[in-house]
């Protein structure tokens, strides 16, 4: 089972941490795109007295400190933690999604994943479940596809929650450029998106792989 992130770690420098991957400087540096408008700049996560809100880069308080805990913004939307069930608030603060999941995660590519009653489904950003809660560990989709777990092992499956690779792997990573490392069968191997192995270790493992489903780089949860 991958890792679940509880709460998150308060910086040792500042107390808060970056919700978006990079600041407008960064996206000029990289390709000479435009720098990020009001409604794309990053904004910050602050903790105070047991309550979480954040901040945008002037320090000013944007979203006020109400909630037990909060997360990253992706997509527009951050998951938050409210009277122990979570939801999604949008850049104003605005609960646009109710907060009466077990756990959440954040979106990417429309879709985010829900926990409710220890199984796992999909919601799409306006917070309708688009996959029935059924499968036993969830992540990201990438590139149309997500990995999940049934009983022991792990496959991924298609945007309408078909098992587009049957469910097969003891560790999975997810797609990218059309291709996914998994183990299967005590063994290393590179899969393309119809499940085709394209390369496979031969000599098995010389060290154990991390415990859970997903190996280095994999995402934690809350």
């Amino acid at each position: 089972m991958a890792r679940r992130l509880t709460a998150p770690a308060l910086s040792l420098a500042l107390g808060l941490t970056l919700t978006a991957t990079a600041t407008a400087q960064d996206k000029k540096a990289s390709g000479g795109k435009p720098a990020a408008t009001a409604s794309e700049a990053p904004l910050y996560w602050i903790r105070e007295q047991g309550k979480y809100g954040y901040i945008d880069h002037t320090g000013k308080v944007v979203i006020p400190l109400q909630y037990e805990n909060t997360f990253g913004f992706s997509e527009g939307l951050a998951g938050v933690r409210l009277n122990g069930k979570h939801g999604y608030i949008d850049r104003t603060g605005k609960l646009v999604i109710p907060a009466v999941f077990d756990k959440t995660y954040r979106f990417k590519e429309g879709f985010a994943w829900i926990e409710q009653d220890g199984k796992y489904g999909y919601i799409d950003r306006t917070g309708k479940v688009v996959i029935a809660p059924q499968f036993d560990d969830a992540e990201d989709f990438s590139e149309g596809l997500a990995a999940v777990k049934v009983g022991n092992l792990y496959g991924y499956i298609d945007r309408t929650g078909k098992l587009a690779i049957p469910a097969q792997f003891s560790h999975v990573h997810r797609f990218i450029g059309g291709v996914a490392q998994v183990v299967a069968d005590g063994r290393y191997a590179y899969i393309d998106r119809t499940g085709r192995v394209i390369w496979l270790q031969k000599d098995g493992f010389t060290e154990k792989p991390e415990s859970g489903g997903h190996q280095h780089g994999h995402q934690h949860k809350h």
